[in-house]
């Protein structure tokens, strides 16, 4: 099997608390940036060979964020999802590509493993991970978009792989799903309620005993 590259998508201001806009990846989580959780994730995992921080002009502490941490950032123009991820895509070269939204703190390597390992199962082209509908009613107000996924509906959670080549060419992507009910994929923070909620979770799993030397 081939390795292969992450994308942390991380181009956004977002989170609005007391009246101000945040970028997304920032946003403090028991005094860490959010993005921070979802790097140690994608470092730990065993299918991800490069780790590669997608941002924006709208983003400049991400940017100086991640480069103080040793990590690769993009600057894309910021004009739209497809648009940035082309972009992205030009400048790498690894077959297969898994994009990750920085709002997700509770990823887990074994988590992103899972991903990847079910992508390479259904021998398909793409692979969009969804929540059951019914699992994230508390940490999401209204939801975006409600996607039939094997039958279940549920809402996609900002995480997926593709295959680079076919995608860069504008070809088909066949797409596959992975419908989950973890807590690693089902809390993306876009306001303080699902901040406090993915707080809960991350004492509970005792993120806050760690040192910045135990990641």
């Amino acid at each position: 099997m081939s390795r292969l590259s992450a994308v942390v998508i991380a181009g956004e201001n977002g989170c609005k608390t007391q009246n101000v806009i945040h970028e997304t990846a920032m946003i403090s989580a028991l005094g860490r940036p959010l993005i921070d959780y979802v790097l140690v994730a994608l470092r730990g995992s065993r299918e991800v060979s490069e780790v590669i921080v997608s941002v924006t002009g709208s983003t400049p502490l991400t940017e100086s964020h991640v480069r103080s941490r040793g990590y690769q950032s993009i600057s894309v123009p910021g004009m739209g999802y497809d648009v940035d991820l082309h972009h992205v895509l030009s400048m790498i070269s690894t077959p297969y590509v898994l994009t990750v939204a920085a709002n997700l703190p509770l990823l887990r390597s074994e988590s992103i493993d899972d991903v990847v390992s079910a992508f390479y199962r259904s021998k398909r082209s793409s692979l969009l991970v969804g929540v059951p509908v019914d699992e994230v009613q508390e940490a999401i107000i209204e939801p975006a978009m409600i996607k039939d996924m094997n039958g279940v509906k549920a809402i996609p959670c900002g995480i997926s792989v593709i295959d680079r080549n076919l995608r860069m060419n504008n070809s088909y992507l066949d797409a596959s799903y992975l419908v989950s009910d973890l807590e690693d994929f089902a809390v993306d923070v876009n306001n303080i309620g699902q901040l406090k909620q993915a707080e809960r979770i991350l004492r509970a799993r005792r993120w806050h005993d760690r040192s910045p030397t135990e990641e």
